[in-house]
């Protein structure tokens, strides 16, 4: 049996909220025990004690000028920690939303997209994704398992004016009602997969919409959006995961 008690130590340190304090205040740099007794306003002897812990598990260590540090194990688990603040944060949309399906590599980057904003009223995701598609200037990428008649007329624009427009959607794909609207294409810029496990719609500025399919695998369009770097890479790297295994989709009509 693997012995858990090294995980257990570590996490029972990171429950307590003065500690996480201090991690976040070495993040910016060394201190010593005054200054961050100062900055987080309470005594050198708390603060000494919750340091002295912090380093018995390996987060800390002392430097020769007597300042304290995060170690590199440290930012390791304090990245982690960041996609644990992500779900708690969001723990009502995740007891009923699912990424069993996402590779790990970018569940395990969850961290990345704690400086994203929750959206919970449908019409005002695609409000969002025709928000970015208007501002856009550079691209705009989209997995989504519809064809959204909605948001097809600011994307045309947007494809019109010169921005790039890639997507990725399900081999078999549903249409909007009485669909007028045909979104734009050109050789090349559609890949297909068997299903799509993520919705997203960003472009180099923006996350309009980042969506997560519900226990049963269908969407119901409720999510994320931010303008934050980290987060816009997050969604940039996971379409560039599935386009690379998608497969060009040829269709019959023309933009």
């Amino acid at each position: 049996m693997v012995d858990m008690q090294s995980l257990c130590d570590l996490m029972f340190e990171l429950s307590n909220m003065d500690r996480v304090r201090m991690l976040l205040t070495l993040l910016q740099g060394p201190e010593n025990i005054t200054a961050i007794s100062r900055k987080l306003n309470i005594t050198t002897q708390e603060t000494s004690r919750h340091i002295t812990r912090l380093s018995d598990v390996g987060l800390v260590s002392r430097t020769p000028d007597g300042t304290y540090r995060i170690t590199s194990y440290g930012k390791i688990v304090f990245n982690q920690v960041s996609g644990i603040e992500f779900l708690s944060e969001h723990k009502d949309y995740f007891i009923d939303h699912t990424m069993e399906a996402l590779p790990y590599e970018f569940v395990s980057r969850l961290g990345d997209l704690k400086n994203s904003s929750y959206i919970g009223n449908v019409m005002t995701v695609f409000q969002k994704i025709q928000e970015i598609s208007d501002e856009a200037e550079e691209y705009i990428l989209r997995i989504t398992d519809k064809r959204l008649n909605i948001v097809y007329p600011n994307i045309q624009k947007a494809a019109d004016r010169g921005v790039e427009y890639r997507r990725i959607e399900p081999d078999t794909v549903n249409e909007s009602p009485l669909i007028e609207i045909k979104p734009p294409v050109t050789p090349g810029t559609v890949r297909s997969l068997e299903s799509v496990d993520v919705f997203m719609a960003i472009s180099e500025k923006e996350v309009g919409g980042l969506a997560f399919p519900r226990l049963d695998g269908e969407f119901d369009y409720l999510g994320f959006t931010s303008k934050d770097p980290q987060v816009i890479k997050w969604c940039s790297d996971i379409f560039k995961y599935y386009w690379d295994r998608g497969k060009p989709k040829v269709f019959n009509y023309k933009a």
